[in-house]
């Protein structure tokens, strides 16, 4: 019972991080969540949680590791595979090899086999704590696409490199050329069982479905069983269980490159689940380090061998030794600038370098490979220096933390922003042109005229975010203009009472919508419903017991009213003549289809196919935008921000789509 309220207080203090960030965006939310953790430890608990070192690798190593490789970005690790792996490798053994010995140079009372291991878990970086940044500052894609890549591959060399030093530590043996072939054979050995693994895994996937056991829940269960089980088969076959865990989440990611309906539902909930999973695993990581804080530096605190002051300044030499060796390597390997305008090209280079320095923060693989640390030796005695390497490994996350929340944003500066501004306009309208494009491809002679419609809304929605071109934008202003038409045309028919109030007022809080979506102003937000005579409740009540064919009739005989409404203001626009007349006849025409639509909707077998390809597509389309919406934001090309105005958006499609239907 005592560790069962233990968890639900843990998983309560990684809700109140997210809280906490949302008023305090200035801080990250693994600082927030080490100082939780560290009120947890004041509070009066009767239960102290004992980490089991193979457990903590096993719980939180494999499916973090899984899920980066599921959403790998194939195309940059390919593109960049060069400096990837002279970062992700290259970077990593030499971090191990200089930092080992400086550690031991630095601290004599640690081994130098213990002073690897350290060095090994302070290498790899940690994008997702970066990516907490994103709200704050922009860190320019190209970057965002190497340090991903680097974190995804550093982590298992980092993590093999640990463990060599870590077993070293413990038998007290080790030999450069038997670890180097050992290195090499259960790397490969990793890599071909993952692979392996995963095509067995497809091939009953494969088998459930011919039996018809489409069940998404029992899909999305061998999903997530899939890195447990393959990092413990790995195990026992004696290779490597990260690189296994690793292959197996990039080959993963190809499963869902073409959309089908057999894959389509297990997505939403795949990318919904996951993204839930690896929140708490990292939150509870940087939590645990927080109640593990205390008694830690109350140990090294009252040990007689290293003084306090001392011991700190230790943490943050580490930190620049870390950071410094990683800029020097950064500028040997010459990385290009992002293209910021800079008039000399070494500044740029030298900026660039300084950004991945800074942007290569510690975190979930560093903290997972320390507490790690077995707590004996082989013999028995007691690992040396745990403790110690544990703070000294806090330390520099916590630095590198503050480094990349405070100084990231001085370095990057308002440049940033307007770059990210136009970038996150490009990828908006990128996403919309792959729904487009999506939507095109379903399109048929029987899906024709409902495609077109559905087709249109995301057209206008390019037109709308591109601002900077004078006929888009005349088209963005006359529809905003042919959507107050339509209000004007509703308010008369419910001031004139020629419609249902019930149908009037459901038909006008949908305009609102659209037109707050599109313009944001706080008019259009509010829900109209100004019932005004007991005569409208009464309406409204008569309508609600409506069938629904009678309510269409309502709402078909409104919409045809309204269109006549917006056909006669076109109609004076184009008398007026002007310069560019061609948005005009584009709207003139868009409505006469509607009107003729409306007017043969008579034909009750026609209009249910058409309903029911305008439900099928409505719901295919926003299904689309959320998944180009997810992989640009996995991307960096959008922000934490960007991402939850568009999602706002489809709430608003999907509630339009829901009216639609009723």
């Amino acid at each position: 019972m005592e560790l069962f309220e233990y968890i639900l207080l843990m998983l309560a203090a990684l809700a109140v991080s997210n809280l906490v960030n949302r008023f305090i965006p200035s801080v990250s939310v693994p600082i927030i969540q080490i100082a939780l953790g560290v009120a947890i430890t004041l509070l009066p608990l009767h239960f102290e949680l004992t980490l089991n070192p193979e457990l903590f690798l096993l719980l939180f190593i494999a499916p973090l590791l899984f899920n980066d490789g599921r959403h790998a970005d194939k195309e940059a690790l390919w593109s960049l595979r060069k400096p990837i792996l002279l970062l992700a490798l290259g970077l990593v053994f030499v971090t191990v090899g200089i930092v080992g010995y400086f550690v031991n140079w630095l601290l004599p009372v640690i081994p130098l086999a213990a002073s690897f291991a350290l060095a090994a878990a302070l290498a790899p970086t940690d994008a997702i704590a970066v990516g907490a940044l994103e709200q704050k500052v922009k860190i320019p894609h190209r970057t965002m696409q190497l340090l991903e890549g680097e974190s995804l591959i550093n982590d298992a060399s980092g993590l093999v490199s640990f463990q060599f030093a870590a077993a070293a530590m413990a038998t007290g043996m080790f030999s450069f050329r038997s670890a180097g072939l050992s290195f090499l054979g259960i790397s490969l050995g990793g890599i071909v069982l993952g692979l392996l693994l995963t095509l067995i895994k497809y091939g009953i996937v494969k088998w459930l479905r011919r039996l018809g056991m489409e069940n998404v829940t029992l899909h999305m269960l061998i999903e997530i069983l899939t890195p447990f089980l393959i990092f413990m088969a790995a195990e026992e076959l004696g290779v490597n269980g990260i690189l296994a865990v690793v292959a197996a989440g990039i080959a993963h990611s190809f499963n869902y490159k073409k959309m089908n309906p057999e894959v389509a539902k297990l997505r939403v909930v795949s990318k919904s689940t996951w993204s839930v999973i690896i929140f708490v695993l990292n939150g509870l990581v940087f939590l645990l380090l927080g109640t593990q804080l205390p008694e830690i530096i109350q140990t090294i605190w009252n040990s007689p061998e290293i003084g306090n002051v001392r011991v700190i300044l230790y943490t943050l030499l580490l930190t620049l030794a870390v950071l410094g060796l990683r800029l020097i390597w950064v500028l040997l390997m010459k990385v290009p600038g992002d293209g910021e305008t800079h008039p000399s090209p070494r500044k740029s280079r030298f900026r660039t370098a300084l950004i991945l320095s800074l942007s290569g923060v510690r975190g979930t693989i560093t903290l997972a490979s320390t507490l790690s640390l077995p707590l004996f030796l082989d013999d028995g005695t007691v690992f040396p220096s745990r403790d110690l390497i544990i703070f000294l490994a806090s330390g520099v996350i916590l630095w590198t933390l503050l480094a990349s929340n405070y100084l990231l944003p001085l370095l990057l500066g308002a440049e940033a922003v307007s770059v990210q501004d136009e970038e996150e306009t490009q990828a908006k309208i990128e996403i919309l042109r792959n729904v487009v494009a999506g939507l095109n491809d379903l399109s048929t002679e029987q899906n024709r005229m409902a495609s077109a419609r559905i087709i249109s809304t995301y057209t206008s929605r390019i037109r709308m975010l591109r601002k900077d071109d004078s006929r888009d934008e005349l088209q963005r202003s006359l529809g905003l203009s042919v959507l107050k038409w339509e209000r004007e045309s509703t308010l008369l028919a419910l001031e004139r009472r020629e419609v249902d109030p019930y149908t009037g007022y459901r038909y006008l809080n949908r305009i609102n919508r659209m037109l707050f979506m599109h313009t944001r102003d706080p008019l259009y937000k509010r829900e109209l419903f100004p019932v005004k005579h007991w005569d409208e409740v009464v309406g409204i009540l008569q309508q609600a017991r409506l069938s629904r064919r009678e309510r269409r009739a309502e709402r078909v005989r409104l919409r045809i009213q309204n269109c006549t409404y917006v056909l006669e203001q076109l109609n004076a626009l184009l008398a007026q003549g002007g310069p560019d007349l061609e948005p005009v006849t584009m709207f003139l025409l868009q409505y006469e289809r509607v009107l003729l639509r409306l007017n043969r909707s008579g034909d009750a077998g026609s209009r249910e196919e058409y309903e029911q390809s305008m439900r099928e597509l409505g719901r295919i389309g926003i299904q689309l935008e959320r998944d180009n919406l997810q992989v640009m934001f996995e991307s960096g090309r959008i922000s934490r921000q960007g991402m939850k105005e568009m999602k706002r958006d489809i709430l608003f499609m999907e509630h339009d789509l829901r009216e639609e239907t009723v």
